[in-house]
């Protein structure tokens, strides 16, 4: 008899389910690495037998009893949801069970919006030299390559610090992004940001390149757009400390970060009239209800343009 550890039905039906999310549903490395940790812990938390192939009691209960904060609960049951789906699916459930795991309600939370000079106060400081030489004027216009590209094509910051040299077309200006899911868009982008990208893939990401390998003699990454200065891709991590540290320069406060921009873009182009499904397209929602939060931003916009327009407002 081997010496190995047993598998149990419930640990082999999770990796077989994290396969399926991976391979068929292309779900992204942080999402099937959150998922992994939520049935691990679910796993755990279940006595000896298979009572949790008969309800959803013991869902429920693993669920109620973390103190985590209500989109984390939403999160770790909507991956139950899908581990209960792909259970049933494959015939290792008498019942179905997933409908039975409710997500909780949450409150949402209208996002923070720029106004439209304040956009331009921190692209302004985004394009600042923070320093002299050649080194910090590449770093100036990665900044602000990075700060036009996010506001003009709306992209996420994972979205962004990915973009490939071939992924960006300045001739047409438009950059092809990839999603959640690896879900491909292309995004037209105005002409501030082919100047601001086309600066930086010119000018500073040479400097940075010449410099990545001074310092580290590390290959630089060939493909990408945004160098750091160690040679790799920058970091999205890197992105939000540029994003935010400019922001505080400029007076805006220090809880301005990427996604803000993104807000800005959508709310930014419906007050511009734009259509919703548009808007929904350029942002890469599958859901156009998460494109109509932008909507509840316009309140003031609409009451202000029905009672200009309407013959009886």
């Amino acid at each position: 008899m081997s010496g190995g550890l047993a598998v149990s039905p419930l640990d082999r039906i999770i990796e077989s389910c994290l396969i399926y999310l991976s391979v068929e549903r292309n779900l992204s490395p942080r999402t099937l690495d959150a998922y992994r940790g939520d049935y691990r812990s679910f796993a755990a938390s279940l006595g000896p037998g298979d009572a949790w192939r008969s309800d959803a009691k013991a869902a429920q209960a693993w669920l109620a009893g973390a103190n985590v904060a209500v989109s984390t609960t939403r999160r770790r049951a909507a991956a139950l949801r899908v581990l209960y789906r792909f259970a049933e699916g494959e015939g290792e459930l008498t019942r179905s069970i997933s409908a039975e795991i409710d997500l909780p309600r949450t409150r949402r939370n209208l996002p923070a919006v720029l106004r439209l000079d304040d956009v331009e106060r921190l692209l302004r400081e985004l394009a600042t030299e923070q320093g002299d030489g050649d080194l910090a004027r590449a770093d100036a216009q990665r900044a602000h390559a990075l700060g036009e590209a996010l506001y003009g094509s709306g992209g996420r910051v994972s979205e962004i610090v990915a973009l490939d040299l071939d992924g960006v077309d300045l001739e047409e200006g438009s950059v092809r992004l990839f999603g959640k899911g690896r879900r491909e868009r292309v995004v037209p982008i105005g002409e501030p940001a082919v100047d601001a990208i086309r600066a930086y893939r010119d000018n500073g990401r040479t400097v940075h390149a010449e410099a990545s390998a001074r310092r580290s003699r590390a290959a630089v990454e060939p493909s990408a757009l945004f160098l750091a200065q160690g040679g790799v891709r920058l970091r999205r991590e890197s992105a939000w400390s540029v994003i935010r540290d400019a922001a505080n320069r400029a007076g805006l406060g220090t809880e301005i970060h990427p996604h803000t921009l993104r807000h800005s873009f959508a709310t930014h182009l419906l007050d511009g009239g734009a259509d919703l499904r548009v808007v929904q397209e350029l942002l890469g929602h599958a859901d156009i209800s998460t494109t109509q939060l932008y909507t509840h931003l316009l309140g003031s916009h609409v009451r202000d343009a029905y009672k200009r327009a309407h013959p009886r407002a």
